[in-house]
This record gives structure tokens, C-alpha cells and sequence, in this order.
């Protein structure tokens, strides 16, 4: 007899991977253990059945090609209509096990998922207590994202799974009239907002210290400290029911005038990021300007190093200002770039080409503007179990 087929050894591990799924779910669940099923025959999955011939599955899952080079862990049924409510393959039993209870006993007593399950998400964080907050007021969250960093996206080619880094934070979106409402909270700026439209495009970045405080913010972000979740629910749900959402975009046109220099074009970016108060300097023209920052542009052919990182560091605390860094030529070694997050100085990239802005350092990629190319998913369509 000879070795087992690596195929039969997969389909062997998966099924007692379902066999302990299984088991866990009768222990932790006992008012449902005797509901559950468990197949020992393809496709596996477990199987909570419902009234009507209706079931509420978890089972791995593969989207369509292209996006099908990796399976995730979904929470399937009754409708399958309902976006899809995924999680990574590294999901732990418990949480597993805990959401496909949860929607089960929501489906079986017919009322609403509770929190944080509801969400795709194992514990109450600050996101699942604002989402909470929003669906309270009727405001429509089409996602939450903390703990479990996976969801289900729409692109151009279908449907996929969109993995969120930890430089996004935790974040919910919203749907607002004819646009997308993303509030963010960062580890290093605290609370961020931006929109963009509902069919996709460009994110452009509110102001959330004039709109919630009536103080507006030099900094992109505002300090945890300073924003109360039931004043910024409110603030949120008033944005979602407007037909324009005002952003720090407003005060530019769509496109810089003829003969528009590079830094023209960053003390916009730079506006448009959420920097109030960048300009070019009235003299020259040759640097930018402002009250908040030391604004350093670095066009030498070399590296920024951590000794000029920290000589610049110092003139910028000499004026008693923070430090910001934009690099066209080159960029800036890795201690250069810790230093820079440990004095929370800003490191940027601008594209002489595009003379869009790019992030180098942590802070940088908390709130530089990107172009998401996804849409929160819309339902399971014919997707089917691994």
C-alpha cells in the first residue's frame, strides 16, 4: 500500500479540522448542540438547521478566479443575498464557533444579531460601540473592521477578500446620500474621517476638529481624548443625510492652475491630506510654510540618515514646532524612519510625476489619501463551500 496522496491527506485534515469545529461548538454552545450538524461527506461544513428547510452554515470558502488563491472561514445562511460575512483562515475555533452561534440563535429567535457578532467582530472595541451607536440612529454601517481584519470586497473582477493592514486602524464605513463615510481610529492620530462617492473614487478628508469641536485641526486626526462617541455618532449620522459632505477639499479647485509648481502642488496635497495652514513661502517660493510644522524638503541625492533625521528634528523643536519631511530623491533609512515616528514627525514621498504625496514613515501612512479600488460586498451570489 503506498503513502497517502497529499489530496487525501488535505481532505482528511480538513475533515477532522470540522470534526473539532464540531466539537468545540457542543461545548461551548449546549442549548444548541443538539441542533448542530456535522457531515462526514463533501462539501464539509457544520450546519445549524433552521425552520422551513433554512440552515446557517460555517464552512471555507473560495471566491471566484482570480480571487480564489486562499480559502476563508464564513458564516453562510439563511439568505444569501446578505454580504458575506467572512473571516481570515487563522481565526481561532472559539470565535468561529461563537459567530455561527450567534447567528444562529438571532435567525431562530428573529431578532437582531447581537453585538459585536453582528459586526464580524469578537469583542466590543471603540468601532463596535460607535457602530452600535450609528445603528441605533438608524444610520446604515456596511462594515466595522477592529479585531477581525478580513471582509468581503467588491472590484473591478468580482468579488475578494480585502485583508485591512494595522496602519488603517480600526474603522467602520457608512452610507451616505450618494457617497461613503470612513471613520477611523488610528494608534497614532487617534480619530480620522474621510469620504468619497458611493461608486467609487477618490477619498477626501473631513475635519473633524471643526465639524465636531468648532476648533479646526493644523493635523490630520484628532486625540481620542477629546472626542465623545455619542457627540461624533451624532456628527456622523447628521453627515450621512446631507447631499454634500463638507471636506477641507472645498477651498480648491479641481486642478491647479497652468504653470502650477511641485510645491504648489504639495502645499495642496497637503491641504487635501488635512495640513491646515501649508502654503509656499510669500517671498521665493521656494519652501512651504507654517505656524505648526518645520517643513523640511529634502532634494539631496542621498538617504535621509538617522543623524540628519535627528539634526532636522532639532531645528524644528528649536522653533518649537513638529517636524515634517518631504523627500523627492532618495528616501530615509529604517532608524531614520523609527526616530521620526518616536518625535511624531511626519516623513512624506511626493511623485514629481504625479505630485501626489506617499507615505514613508508610520505616522505618514496613517493619513495620507488613498484611492480605495473596493466597494463593501454586496451578497454571496453563487459562491460555494471548499
Amino acid at each position: 500500500m503506498g503513502f497517502p496522496s497529499s489530496d487525501m491527506l488535505s481532505v482528511v485534515g480538513s475533515f477532522l479540522t470540522y470534526q473539532s469545529l464540531g466539537k468545540r461548538f457542543r461545548t461551548r454552545h449546549p442549548d444548541l448542540a443538539a441542533r448542530l450538524q456535522v457531515p462526514d461527506s463533501l462539501p464539509l461544513h457544520l450546519s445549524v438547521p433552521l425552520t422551513g428547510g433554512r440552515s446557517v452554515l460555517l464552512a471555507q470558502w473560495r471566491f471566484d478566479k482570480p480571487y480564489d488563491c486562499a480559502p476563508v472561514w464564513a458564516v453562510v445562511g439563511p439568505d444569501i443575498a446578505e454580504p458575506p460575512r467572512i473571516w481570515s483562515a487563522t481565526t481561532s475555533s472559539d470565535i468561529l464557533v461563537d459567530a455561527l452561534h450567534a447567528r444562529a440563535v438571532a435567525e431562530l429567535g428573529r431578532v437582531e444579531e447581537q453585538s459585536p457578532w453582528r459586526w464580524d467582530e469578537p469583542v466590543v472595541g471603540e468601532i463596535v460601540a460607535l457602530a452600535d451607536e450609528l445603528a441605533a440612529r438608524s444610520v446604515p454601517v456596511l462594515m466595522a473592521v477592529a479585531q477581525n481584519r478580513s471582509r468581503a470586497v467588491e472590484v473591478e473582477r468580482g468579488t475578494k477578500e480585502e485583508y485591512f493592514g494595522r496602519d488603517e486602524g480600526d474603522f467602520l464605513v457608512v452610507r451616505g446620500q450618494g457617497s461613503l463615510i470612513t471613520v477611523s481610529h488610528k494608534p497614532l492620530s487617534g480619530w480620522v474621517a474621510d469620504v468619497r462617492p458611493a461608486e467609487g473614487g477618490a477619498s477626501q478628508r473631513l475635519d473633524l476638529g471643526g465639524l465636531l469641536l468648532g476648533q479646526p485641526s493644523a493635523v490630520p486626526g484628532l486625540e481620542s481624548g477629546r472626542v465623545d462617541r455619542a457627540d461624533l455618532a451624532g456628527l456622523v449620522a447628521e453627515l450621512a443625510r446631507v447631499p454634500h459632505v463638507p471636506t477641507v477639499d472645498d477651498g480648491f479647485v479641481s486642478t491647479l492652475p497652468a504653470g502650477s509648481t511641485l510645491l504648489d502642488s504639495a502645499a495642496r496635497e497637503l491641504a487635501r491630506t488635512g495640513f491646515a495652514g501649508v502654503v509656499p513661502d510669500s517671498n521665493g517660493r521656494t519652501r512651504l510654510d507654517s505656524d505648526t510644522f518645520h517643513i523640511e524638503w529634502w532634494t539631496r541625492w542621498k538617504s535621509i540618515g538617522l543623524a540628519d533625521m535627528q539634526r532636522l528634528y532639532g531645528i524644528a523643536a528649536a522653533k518649537r514646532r513638529r517636524l515634517m519631511v518631504l523627500v523627492t530623491e532618495n528616501s530615509a533609512t529604517r532608524p531614520a524612519l523609527a526616530f521620526a515616528d518616536d518625535v511624531e514627525a511626519f516623513v512624506f514621498a511626493v511623485d514629481p510625476d504625479s505630485r501626489r504625496l506617499g507615505a514613508c514613515n508610520g505616522l505618514a501612512r496613517e493619513v495620507v489619501l488613498d484611492d480605495p479600488t473596493w466597494l463593501p460586498a454586496r451578497g454571496l451570489f453563487d459562491r460555494r463551500p471548499t
